[in-house]
């Protein structure tokens, strides 16, 4: 029978985390954590990633550490999980919808071949709903689901043994989701109407917190490559703290395009958790995410609750990862330079709905 050997007490070398498996490669965020792996600086990892059936191969860099694998997890059991984490040192969940439910399963399997450190999808930030004369706060089923999982993994037997250490992170609303039109307008290099629509609920003077992919996933490896200091910790990373009033100042500095806030009063996330149909359609067609819980989290920020306070936000503990601030992305982006001059332009206007 396999021994487990426990975390607490280890050396520096003991505890170095060197073979990293990622379940749910395939995926936006998946591939992003794997490609900073693969371009880490500061130490070489092996990296295998684990991939769905019938999905491409992650787009990372070719490299002789990095293998990948084609995994079944909707129909796969313990004994053949084993099988696929025999000799690694830590695994990294970014799974999400169905696949996310194995998570149990996967860190039992972890756990029974000596996997030392486990990473369970968190990677965002919770906001409590609240209706109106009702005494009770609600969360959202997407995030109800990532905390029961969270709950279970952080409190493993093998966790609470001292067998395996964890780290949870989390970070700011994830600011470059190219996919999303309706979460994150200032990707699209073509807007609608040749228009920049941001969705605010309250006032559009609010700051809210960001986080840029390619930054969170820097400091996911940063924190593998000094495991003590994330060891059986929750860490959050932030990239920046920017209003919408401000992200539509800076789309027009640097697009030449009119960019149009369009209001939206509690009233209507009231409305729409209530039934989300009632949601104009285009806002339900416009992204993945329902539209309920995109507006529970628009309302989080125009009432400062989608920020996390000074004391809960570890962007010191690895200073080497640099924070890509949104005026930095959105000018690399539609400037294709790091240069503060803007792009020139006739007048622009910003229209308030």
């Amino acid at each position: 029978m396999f021994t487990r050997t426990k975390i607490s007490g280890l050396s520096s070398a003991e505890m170095e985390l060197n073979r990293i498996a990622v379940f749910g490669a395939d995926g936006r965020l998946g591939q992003v954590i794997t490609r900073a792996l693969l371009e880490c600086r500061e130490k070489t990892f092996d990296v295998l990633a684990i991939k769905p059936p019938q999905t491409l191969e992650p787009d990372v860099p070719e490299s002789e550490h990095y293998e990948c694998r084609t995994v079944n997890l909707l129909n796969i059991t313990q004994d053949k999980l084993k099988d696929q984490l025999k000799g690694i040192d830590a695994v990294v969940c970014a799974l999400n919808g169905k696949a996310l439910e194995v998570q149990p399963l996967i860190q039992d399997a972890a756990a029974d071949v000596g996997v030392k450190r486990f990473y369970p999808s968190e990677y965002g930030c919770h906001a409590v709903y609240r209706k109106p004369g009702d005494e009770w706060g609600y969360v959202h089923p997407i995030w109800d689901t990532k905390n029961k999982l969270l709950e279970s993994a952080v409190h493993h037997d093998a966790i609470q043994d001292g067998d395996m250490s964890y780290t949870v992170i989390g970070c700011g609303d994830f600011y470059d989701k190219e996919n999303e039109p309706m979460w994150c307008p200032w990707t699209q290099e073509f807007p609608e109407r040749n228009v920049y629509t941001l969705h605010v609920v309250g006032s559009p003077q609010t700051k809210a917190q960001y986080t840029h992919t390619d930054d969170f996933a820097r400091f996911l490896v940063a924190t593998l490559c000094e495991p003590e200091k994330s060891e059986n910790a929750t860490l959050n990373f932030v990239s920046d703290e920017v209003s919408h009033g401000q992200i539509a100042q800076m789309l027009e500095k640097f697009t030449g395009r009119e960019t149009k806030i369009e209001m939206h009063s509690e009233s209507d996330v009231h409305n729409i958790v209530k039934d989300p149909s009632r949601a104009p359609e285009k806002l339900r067609e416009n992204s993945a995410l329902p539209v309920d819980f995109c507006f529970i989290v628009k309302a989080a920020q125009s009432q400062s609750r989608f920020r996390r306070p000074k004391g809960e936000i570890h962007n010191h503990l690895f200073p080497n990862v640099k924070p890509t601030t949104l005026e930095q992305y959105l000018r690399r982006l539609h400037l294709g330079t790091d240069d503060v001059e803007e792009r020139p332009s006739g007048p622009t206007r910003r229209e308030t709905a």
